[in-house]
C-alpha cells in the first residue's frame, strides 16, 4: 500500500504535470502535432499583453488565486482552465493509484506500473477534453498515446501477478462473466478496440459526420483498447446518456440548438472515468433494482 505521506507529493506532481497540459492545449492548432516544437518552446507568457510570465506567476493554482484569476501585469481576466486542469490533473495521480491499491488489493510491484498507466492515460482524456472543447477535434497523436497504452496495459497484465485471472483485466468485477465473449485477456482488449470503432464508425456514418467525427472514432477504438470488453460498452452507455441530457438541457435553456456542434469527448471521457471508478457498482446496482442479481 502506498505511504499516505507519498499522496500530497503525487497530487504536487500532478499539479506540476497539469500545468503541462495547460501550455499544451492552450497553445495547440489543428495544423500542427500538439507536441510540436512550436507548441513546447518559449517561456510561458499572458495570453493577453505578451508578457513572460516569472516563477511566482507559474505556481499551480496559487499564482492563479493571489493574482485574483488575472494578469499581474495587464490586469486582463484568465481563463479558469488554468487552474481546473491542475487540479483534476493533481486529483488524477491521488485517485489512481489509491484506487487501484484498493480494487486489486495486492502487494505486487506491478501496481505502481499499474497506476503509472492509468495516471498518464487520464491526462490524456483531459487533454482531449480540453482540446475539443474549445477546437471539436481530438488529435490523432493523443490517440496513437491511448492505444500504445492500452497495448502496455495488456503486458503488464499478462505478465504481473495482481489479481485473480477472473477480473484482474475489467473494472466490473464479476459481472465481466456475464458479458464476455471470452476470458483470455488480449481477445478482451481487442474485442473492445473493435466494438468501440465499429459502433462509433457506424454511427458517424449514419449521421454522416454531423454528430461526431472521425476522431471520436478513434478515441472510442483505442479506449477500447485500453478499457476492454465489457469496460468500453458500459462507457459508450453512460457517455450516451451524460451527452443526451446535458445537449437537452443546452437546448431548453436556448444555449444550443438542432445542429449545432458539440464536442462529445468530454461526455466520452467522463464516462471511462466512471466506469474505472464505480462501473462495479453501476452495475451492480442496475441489477438490484430490477432484482436481476
Amino acid at each position: 500500500m502506498v505511504a499516505y505521506i507519498l499522496y500530497p507529493v503525487f497530487f504536487i506532481f500532478g499539479l506540476i504535470m497539469g500545468s503541462f497540459l495547460n501550455v499544451l492545449a492552450l497553445r495547440y492548432e489543428p495544423s500542427r502535432n500538439v507536441f510540436a516544437r512550436e507548441t513546447i518552446d518559449g517561456r510561458s507568457h499572458c495570453p493577453y499583453c505578451g508578457k513572460t510570465l516569472g516563477f511566482g506567476e507559474l505556481v499551480p493554482i496559487f499564482s492563479f488565486l493571489f493574482q485574483g484569476g488575472k494578469c499581474r501585469s495587464c490586469r486582463h481576466l484568465l481563463s479558469f482552465q488554468y487552474p481546473i486542469v491542475e487540479f483534476l490533473s493533481g486529483l488524477i495521480f491521488v485517485a489512481v493509484p489509491f484506487f487501484l491499491f484498493n480494487f486489486y488489493r495486492s502487494q505486487s510491484d506491478w501496481i505502481y506500473v499499474l497506476s503509472l498507466i492509468w495516471a498518464l492515460a487520464f491526462l490524456i482524456w483531459l487533454l482531449m477534453v480540453v482540446i475539443d472543447i474549445k477546437h471539436y477535434v481530438v488529435p490523432d497523436e493523443l490517440n496513437i498515446g491511448l492505444a500504445i497504452l492500452g497495448a502496455v496495459f495488456i503486458l503488464v497484465l499478462l505478465i504481473s501477478n495482481v489479481s485473480s485471472p477472473l477480473f484482474k483485466d475489467s473494472f466490473l468485477k464479476h459481472y465481466i462473466l456475464l458479458f464476455s465473449f471470452t476470458r483470455n485477456i488480449i481477445l478482451n482488449h481487442l474485442v473492445g478496440a473493435l466494438i468501440g470503432g465499429l459502433f462509433f464508425g457506424i454511427f458517424t456514418l449514419f449521421t454522416r459526420g454531423r454528430a461526431m467525427g472521425l476522431g471520436d472514432v478513434k478515441l472510442a477504438a483505442a479506449s477500447g483498447l485500453l478499457l476492454g470488453w465489457p469496460d468500453i460498452g458500459l462507457t459508450i452507455v453512460l457517455a450516451f446518456i451524460i451527452g443526451g441530457v446535458f445537449t437537452a438541457g443546452l437546448m431548453i435553456v436556448r444555449r444550443k440548438k438542432i445542429g449545432d456542434k458539440i464536442p462529445f469527448a468530454p461526455f466520452f471521457v467522463l464516462g471511462a472515468a466512471l466506469t474505472v471508478f464505480f462501473g462495479y457498482q453501476i452495475v451492480n446496482l442496475y441489477f438490484r433494482l430490477f432484482q436481476i442479481s
